[in-house]
């Protein structure tokens, strides 16, 4: 798509700071593009008081006489008239050279008016401003480099400083991206981790990086082996959490865990990353919350895998590391984790939207069956088809009748719980087969029968205030994989055994004193307990 009427694109005035006429700039970008087409782009431009505050991270810049600086994703620019703005206010003659990467023409147009302002405005105040925009696709220009198929001396022709909002959308297996940068891609993954690991490429030896992404790449499966890479390359130093998932691009109705992180190439292990906190854009009503963390309980080694955790409280940490020493997880206990297999729009001819007494008739469970710990089932209020039809084509993705634990794979949207879990037991439904829809995973025994207390003992220790404050430290994706549920430290299955009991035998006790027959099967401190429950 391109705009076709340019003619009304703002000038600068007089009155404007280098960063309002990037915001105008951008304002008329968004008026005339679709936001489908601005989805696809992946294009989600950073508020002016979140570059602010990111520009802020960088360490020593007035300590440098002149800055190379890589921009992978420009946009607009607005991380280059924040940092114009930033240098303006240090008072210090220094050289800044701009390398600005957008793939978007329409953006082109805007980014170049909106660096001549940067380099006008720079010059009329004593410094020196030279910039290149490069309309081409970062990651394809850059692939050789990253492969050592065209070798590049980083200290010479490094960049002091990479700082980047990156795309944000998921790519095919056999996109070219995915194809030249496979060594550390899984599956169908998103694009900012391939950004990130070409901007670390990229940098000089001990030179800075500053991304605004997700927080998705910090653990999962799909992330595991750039996280391995990335780590060895750089060294996070800060990471900066957004608690709110709707401020940061609140023009844009996104709802994301954000996070900023400030990370050094260096080979050089540092003794604390800094972690800081705050609702949303940091602002002088809003005091942050900051505190040093030990760099190995950030940077974490399980087995094989490397995790990115954000502990954000002397809490977290106690949390992270009493859980940590469970020896077990459903994978080690002999238990399995799948996801449901009936996708609703492969099927939609095959659904039922109310009970059916014929034998092809299947009870489907959805998310919204799981309701406080169990499975209700049906509940017709929702619009949703309540079965599936048992036919030849569909047997292979319906699971016999037996004892599950049920987890809804997506948590909601701001609330606390991130890992719901409701109990099914076969006696529930009189049904040979069970469908379970593609938005739950479910946890069973391959040759034998889950038993009730095994059930209620994890469904327990899942729901737990507990495990979704661990899984919170580790996990800010609102997905819940089956991976990550699998890996889950556990105690001994008699342990398991012993709290199911416990719950089944006390079904009408308050969610406080379930929380204590886990705490105290668990040995887990006092001070936990006490945090946990009382200041809840």
């Amino acid at each position: 798509m391109i705009i076709e009427n340019k003619g009304d694109i703002p000038e600068k005035t007089a009155n404007q700071t280098l960063a309002d006429y990037t915001e105008s700039l951008t304002d008329w970008y968004i008026v005339r593009t679709p936001i489908k087409y601005r989805k696809e782009k992946g294009q989600y431009f950073t508020l002016p008081e979140v570059s602010e505050f990111m520009i802020k991270q960088f360490e020593n810049i007035n300590k440098k006489e002149k800055i190379r600086i890589l921009d992978p994703g420009a946009g607009v620019g607005i991380f280059e008239s924040t940092f114009c703005e930033y240098i303006k206010s240090l008072e210090k003659n220094i050289r800044i050279s701009f390398d600005l990467y957008e793939n978007d023409i329409n953006l082109v147009t805007l980014l170049r008016l909106n660096m001549m302002a940067c380099a006008e405005d720079m010059a009329s105040n004593g410094f020196k401003v030279t910039y290149r925009v490069i309309n081409k696709d970062f990651i394809l220009s850059n692939a050789s480099i990253f492969n050592n198929r065209n070798n590049l001396d980083t200290n010479k022709k490094g960049y002091d400083l990479v700082i980047s909002n990156p795309p944000y959308y998921k790519l095919r297996k056999n996109s070219p991206q995915v194809v030249k940068t496979k060594n550390i891609i899984n599956g169908s993954p998103n694009i900012y981790p391939i950004f990130m690991a070409l901007s670390a490429k990229l940098l000089k030896y001990d030179g800075e990086m500053l991304v605004l992404t997700p927080r998705s790449y910090c653990s999962g499966s799909y992330f595991k082996n750039f996280r391995k890479w990335f780590f060895e390359i750089v060294k996070p130093c800060k990471i900066h959490l957004f608690n709110s998932r709707r401020d940061v691009f609140k023009k844009y109705n996104v709802l994301q865990e954000n996070i900023i992180l400030t990370a050094i190439k260096t080979s050089s292990i540092p003794k604390n990353i800094l972690v800081s906190v705050s609702n949303g854009p940091p602002n002088e009503n809003e005091k942050l919350i900051i505190r040093s963390t030990a760099y190995d309980r950030v940077i974490v080694k399980k087995g094989e895998d490397i995790l990115m955790r954000i502990p954000t409280s002397d809490l977290d940490d106690l949390i992270a590391v009493s859980v940590d020493k469970l020896g077990n997880n459903l994978n080690t206990l002999g238990f399995k984790v799948s996801t449901g297999p009936v996708v609703p729009f492969r099927a939609k001819n095959f659904l039922f939207n109310e009970v059916d007494i014929h034998n092809d008739f299947v009870p489907l469970i959805w998310m919204h069956n799981i309701v406080n710990g169990t499975i209700k089932w049906p509940i017709e209020q929702t619009k949703k088809p309540i079965g599936i039809m048992k036919t030849d084509e569909f047997k292979k993705i319906l699971i016999p009748n037996k004892n599950y634990i049920l987890i809804k794979r997506f948590s909601t949207k701001e609330g606390k719980q991130r890992i719901n879990a409701g109990v099914y037991l076969n006696n529930i439904l009189n049904t040979d087969l069970l469908g379970v829809e593609n938005h739950v995973n479910y946890v069973y025994k391959n040759e034998e029968e889950l038993t009730s207390d095994e059930a209620y003992g994890i469904a327990s220790l899942l729901n737990s205030r507990l495990y979704n404050r661990y899984f919170q430290i580790t996990n800010g994706n609102t997905q819940v994989n089956a991976s990550e549920i699998g890996n889950l430290p556990l105690p001994t299955l008699e342990i398991i055994r012993e709290i199911g009991k416990s719950m089944r035998n006390s079904k009408r006790i308050n969610a406080a004193e379930k929380e204590k027959i886990i705490l105290r099967a668990l040995k887990i401190d006092e001070y936990i307990e006490n945090e946990l429950i009382t200041k809840r």
